[in-house]
This record gives structure tokens, C-alpha cells and sequence, in this order.
């Protein structure tokens, strides 16, 4: 057998043998080959610049749970797997798993083809037995990967994107798909001109976690991807990886050509996608000191109006205040109660402005007659069938607020959210907010109640979070198709449901931001920077406005509501006794109508412009060529048009810079504040321009 093998192997007919033999299977890619014999290797073109190789001994990992005793334990791959080759396909089975001295039947077959120019790792572990339950697989573990150059760079999808210089300090890292911590199921390992793509093509979205791991002894990468199985049989989901010539722009349209095969974007209502952002205020908080009544929200409105803000949200408009009593939101009687609200609500579409209200999709208010009596059917019980708990306390002087955190595979929970869209609709709101839902872990957040619709824990949070937003969103598109929809954080399985994304980036300043990776594979996407601030600082709006994200400011304590109003500059003191309190040293160095005129300037160049700001295709610095000191630019397409913004980020000094689009001509320049200026002049210090240029 083992001497025809390679006939068989070029005959298309089915081989088997055991691992240890010297014949090699391979698989090749348009430019890398895999081979497995005793060793699965892979190498891109000659072996020059990317290489892998791992023991098969060492190419899976499975963590099985005793039914009788609930013992855990982990089994990894035995010396006598069978290896096959089938209809272009590398098997690697066991028909048993052998623990200590006790046989267990659990049947394991792994296998790995070539699927869109990738390799494709996938297979079934199945468990024959009543006793044993599959609870975890980690397929493919690759180590031994080598790329042979110093120049590398790994991108990774944490919130919308980090990229590390630098592998040593990068150590060892996951993230879990879908969350904040991985907002795409891929990252990728660049050297200049090359680069390896891992990712998961996996049409459920299921909840999985990918670890890379830089070994400094032999300058090596080690990683693999883990799924939560909690059953007894699990079929793989494809793992592809993929090495390939070019920048990183090549691993995400990688990507992103695979999801928009599988899934549909979300229709995002036309005055969503084209809104500044919006100015988030509490009207009553989480203690029950008051900012607003009802009959005071104009005021409001004139604060917008400056800022040129569109859309305003109203948090804090229910009986409980901000973070209390939820989910009961019924419009408070001590702020003017129903009617009062929906007048002026009436009020601020009479003068153009859209009106966001605030919910919250993950936690109950235990103090509330709904978790008493609805509890069991609603909250999210961990493996010891307990309540998973939150704290939250706004005020340094007062009581923390406990909530349970609820599961959206409860149908009582899904119907109480959708409910709740229904009654904000009713009140005249436009947008309804929807907080925490999208940067949820299913790999931590999982639920193990016996009362609700998902038959395994992992499924609250990928099945039944979009199942609740999709609920949601096509009852509210019957009753107004411009409704529109906003969530907290930001992932891809959530881009068919949700219109708006908050919070993302959290900070413009984070170590190793790179919102490139997640703007460029997903361009279409509506994301707003956080910012916890009555002001919006410049630095910030200048970073949001380069990457095509809106804007925000917060209006949360009576000091910002008295800089907003009167504009009188807070201090430190006046946030002595809250949490998270804005950055006073941030946003008060400078004049609070200095701030305002820039805000309102920065929103109408960015309007004026929206056919690249709103809705032109983000795509980097991929077409253009720029160069300068402390010079940033990014592109945007619209039709046979490209609109770089280029920015200088020194802080006290101007910038000479120069830009170009080859193919294309430059037609006119502008900045905040002026429809015409100088596309060559140098640029003054922490100021923005944007230079249009047509195809020849």
C-alpha cells in the first residue's frame, strides 16, 4: 500500500495509512503548498518568506466532560490517527480516544482541503457514549510558523482594529468572535509584500476564540482557533488559512468577499447614515438629581443647533432615571409625565431634529416586580444555574444598583425589548438605543437555563442576540422603514441588524489603534467615537472625521449641562462625587465657543462633503501617495472621484505635506470653515483638509 500510494493519490482513489509514514500528502494554493506525513507543513512559493510546520500529534485538542462525575478532561491527537487523502481531501480519524487506560468512543475526523484558493481546516467529533459530552475543540493548531523578515506586523480585530509593530511585545493574545474583543473573525501576519490570513468562513457565526502566540526562542508563531461545543457531536467549522502575496488590504478583502456571499448588510435609514453622530443627555439620573424636565428639553435643542447636531438622545427619561429600575421605562409624571414628552419631542421635529431613546438590552434592575416575577424566565444562569451580576453605581455617595444580566433567548425578553421599541415609537422617537448588545462575549457570557429557546449556552449570545434585533428591527420597519436602530460596540455579525454602532473607538488615543482594518472591510458601516464629554475636543473630531466615524459629546451631570447651556467652565470638584467622569482637563483648555464653532464648522464640511464622509468607500491610503512629518491621509471613493483628507497632528506646529492619486487630477480643495483653500499651502498645526481628485 504505502509503495503506490502516490498512484492512488494521482488517481483521485481513496489511501489510508497510519501517521508515521514517510509518503507526503499535499495540497497546493495559487502560492503556498501544504504537506502532512508525520508533520503537516506549509510554505508560500519557495519557502523564502513563510513557513509552517506542526506535529500531528500536536494539530488538535479536545476537552471532553464526564456526564457522571462532571470531571473534565483534555485529550489531545494519538500517535496512530489514520490519514487518508479523498476527492482532494487530507483525513486525519480516530475511530476511539484513548484516556489513561480507558477507551472512550468518541469518533474524531478532521479534515483538510483547498476552498477559495485557502486551506480549509474542518472535520466532525462526535461522542458515542451517554457518559462523555464534547464541551470544547481547538482545530487547527499551527505551530512552527516562520516569516522571515523583521518588518512584521499583526493585525488584530479588537473594537475596529489594533495593529502591533512589534511580535515580542505582541507575546501571546486571543480575542472571542463575535465581541468587542473581535469584532471579525480573521487577523492576519504581515511582513512587507506577504502576509498569512487566519480567519473562520463560518456561516452559523457561531462563538469561537482565536489565539496567536509569538515564541521569542526560535522567532516562531503558534496559533489556533477554539469552539465552545457543549454536546455530543460537533461539526468544524472552516478555518481558512490563507497565505498571500501584498499588503493587508488583500487578507480583508478576503474576508469580506466570503461574508457578503453569506450575509446581507443592514439598510441603514438615509438620515441615519448621513447624521453628524448625536449629543447624548440625561435628562434624570441614576440618583434622581434632574437635568431636564420635559417641558425644558428645548433648551436642548438650542445647544444642538450650535453644535450642529442632528439627532439628540434622551437617556434618563423613565421613572428610575439613568441605570435604575430597568427594564421599566415609563415616561416619568415628576418630569412632566407622557404627554409632555411627546409634545416636545413634537417640538424638535418641527425644527429638524431626530430624537434617539435609550434601553438597555443586557441587564435587569433586581429591585424591579419584573425580575421577581419574571426572573427565572429572563436572566442568563451560569453552569451553577446562578444569575450572573452587574454593578453599577453613578454617584460615589449612593448605593450600587444590582442587576442580573438577562438572555436573549428568552422569548419573554426578546417580546419585553420589543415592546419597548414599540412604546419609544409611540412617544414620536425616530431611533431607538439599545446598550451593551453588541460587544457581549458569547465565549464568557453563556447561558445554561433550562427555560429559554437556545439548547446550548454558547447560542445566547450569536444566535438569539441577532434573533431579538432582527425581532426588533422588522417590527419597527413595518410601522416607520426610517426607524432606525443603534447598539453599543460593534461586530460584524451584528451589521445586518443594527443601522448605527456607539462606543467605537473608545478612545482616539489607545496604544496601537488601527480603525483602518474594520473600516476598510466594512466601509459601510455607521460607527461613533465614543466621547464621555460636554465638548467635543478636536483632536478627537479631526481623528473621526479622517475615518469617516460620526461624532458624539455626553451631557450626563449638572456641570455639563451648565457648560452646554451658559457655557461656564467646570472643575475637577464639580464631578466630585460621580463615576466616569468626563476629562475636564481635556475639554477646557480651551474656550467652550471655540469647541462649539469648531464642532458646527467640522459638521458642515463634513455635510457639504457627504459623498465622501457619508457615503463615499473608505479605502485608506490604498490609491494615493502622500508624504510629511506628523502627516496622516486617508481616502474616500465616490464614483470616479477620490477625497483624501490629510491631517497634521502635531499639536503647535504647521506642516508642509504633499499628496496625489495617480490616474487621477486634482479639482479643489477645502477645510472647516472655508468651501475653497490652498490644496498645496502647509497646513496649520491639529487642522484637517480635503483634497478632491477626478479620474483622467
Amino acid at each position: 500500500m504505502k509503495r503506490i500510494l502516490f498512484l492512488f493519490l494521482f488517481l483521485g482513489m481513496a489511501n489510508h495509512q497510519v501517521c508515521g509514514a514517510p509518503e507526503k500528502l499535499a495540497l497546493k494554493t495559487s502560492e503556498a503548498t501544504l504537506t502532512v506525513d508525520q508533520n503537516l507543513r506549509i510554505v508560500q512559493g519557495k519557502g523564502e518568506i513563510i513557513q509552517a510546520k506542526s506535529q500531528l500529534t500536536g494539530l488538535w485538542k479536545i476537552v471532553l466532560q464526564n456526564n457522571l462525575t462532571g470531571k473534565e478532561y483534555t485529550l489531545t491527537p494519538p500517535e496512530n490517527q489514520e490519514l487518508s487523502f479523498e476527492n482532494s481531501t487530507i483525513r486525519l480519524g480516530c475511530n476511539n480516544l484513548i484516556l489513561g487506560n480507558q477507551t472512550i468512543p468518541v469518533r474524531t475526523e478532521f479534515t483538510i482541503s483547498v476552498r477559495d484558493d485557502a486551506f480549509c481546516f474542518s472535520g466532525t467529533v462526535k461522542s458515542n457514549a451517554r457518559e462523555w459530552k464534547i464541551v470544547q475543540v481547538t482545530y487547527p493548531v499551527l505551530s512552527g510558523v516562520k516569516i522571515r523578515d523583521k518588518s512584521v506586523k499583526i493585525y488584530w480585530p479588537e473594537v475596529l482594529g489594533k495593529r502591533y509593530d512589534d511580535p515580542q511585545s505582541f507575546g501571546s493574545r486571543s480575542f472571542d468572535y463575535p465581541s468587542l474583543g473581535g469584532t471579525m473573525a480573521w487577523f492576519s501576519v504581515n511582513a512587507p509584500g506577504t502576509g498569512l490570513y487566519v480567519g473562520s468562513h463560518d456561516p452559523s457565526r457561531s462563538a469561537k476564540k482565536f489565539t496567536l502566540t509569538y515564541h521569542k526562542t526560535d522567532q516562531s508563531y503558534e496559533t489556533s482557533v477554539t469552539f465552545p461545543v457543549n454536546s455530543d457531536e460537533f461539526p468544524i467549522p472552516p478555518v481558512m488559512i490563507k497565505p498571500y502575496s501584498g499588503k493587508w488590504y488583500a487578507a480583508s478583502k478576503f474576508y469580506r468577499e466570503w461574508y457578503l456571499k453569506n450575509f446581507e448588510l443592514a439598510g441603514t435609514s438615509e438620515w441615519a447614515r448621513n447624521c453628524e453622530g448625536y449629543m447624548l443627555t440625561i435628562l434624570k439620573q441614576q440618583n434622581g438629581e434632574v437635568m431636564y424636565h420635559y417641558n425644558q428639553v428645548d433648551q436642548l435643542w438650542d445647544i444642538a443647533e450650535k453644535l450642529n447636531f442632528k439627532l439628540i438622545g434622551l437617556w434618563g427619561r423613565g421613572v428610575g432615571g439613568h441605570d435604575r429600575y430597568y427594564p421599566n421605562y415609563m415616561p416619568d409624571n415628576l418630569l412632566g409625565g407622557r404627554e409632555e414628552l411627546k409634545k416636545a419631542i413634537e417640538r424638535a421635529h418641527q425644527r429638524g431634529f431626530k430624537i434617539i431613546v435609550y434601553t438597555n438590552g443586557k441587564i435587569i434592575d433586581t429591585s424591579t416586580d419584573f425580575y421577581r416575577y419574571n426572573g427565572i424566565e429572563t436572566i442568563l444562569l451560569n453552569k451553577n444555574k446562578e444569575p450572573h451580576l452587574e454593578f453599577w453605581k453613578k454617584h460615589q455617595n449612593a448605593t450600587p444598583v444590582i442587576f442580573a444580566e438577562a438572555c436573549p433567548g428568552s422569548a419573554l425578553w426578546r417580546k419585553t425589548m420589543t415592546d419597548l421599541a414599540i412604546e419609544a415609537q409611540s412617544l414620536g422617537a425616530d431611533a431607538f438605543y439599545i446598550d451593551q448588545l453588541s460587544q457581549i462575549n458569547p465565549c464568557s457570557d453563556m447561558c445554561y437555563s433550562a427555560f429559554h429557546d437556545h439548547s446550548l449556552p454558547q447560542e445566547a449570545f450569536t444566535t438569539y442576540r441577532i434573533k431579538m434585533v432582527e425581532d426588533i428591527r422588522s417590527k419597527m420597519k413595518e410601522k416607520d422603514p426610517e426607524f432606525a436602530l443603534m447598539s453599543e460596540g460593534i461586530n460584524d455579525a451584528m451589521l445586518g441588524v443594527v443601522d448605527m454602532f456607539q462606543g467605537v473607538p473608545m478612545s482616539t488615543r489607545s496604544p496601537g489603534l488601527f480603525s483602518e482594518m474594520f473600516r476598510y472591510t466594512f466601509p459601510e458601516s455607521v460607527a461613533i467615537t465614543v466621547n464621555p464629554d460636554p465638548g467635543l475636543d478636536r483632536w478627537d473630531a479631526n481623528y473621526s472625521t479622517c475615518y469617516g466615524l460620526r461624532h458624539e459629546i455626553m451631557s450626563r451631570y449638572p456641570a455639563d449641562t451648565e457648560y452646554l447651556k451658559y457655557g461656564k467652565i467646570p472643575l475637577k470638584e464639580s464631578y466630585s462625587t460621580v463615576t466616569g467622569p468626563p476629562d475636564v482637563d481635556k475639554f477646557t483648555k480651551v474656550p467652550a465657543k471655540e469647541i462649539t464653532d469648531y464642532t458646527h464648522d467640522l459638521f458642515r464640511f463634513e455635510n457639504e462633503n457627504s459623498g465622501f464622509f457619508r457615503t463615499g468607500k473608505f479605502i485608506d491610503e490604498e490609491g494615493i501617495e502622500f508624504s510629511g512629518i506628523d502627516i496622516l491621509a486617508k481616502g474616500f471613493v465616490n464614483g470616479n472621484r477620490i477625497g483624501v483628507v490629510v491631517w497634521n497632528k502635531n499639536l503647535s506646529e504647521k506642516r508642509e505635506f504633499s499628496v496625489s492619486a495617480p490616474g487621477y487630477t486634482l479639482l479643489k480643495a477645502s477645510e472647516p470653515g472655508k468651501q475653497e483653500a490652498d490644496a498645496t499651502a502647509p497646513l496649520e498645526a491639529n487642522s484637517i483638509r480635503l483634497l478632491i481628485f477626478e479620474k483622467n
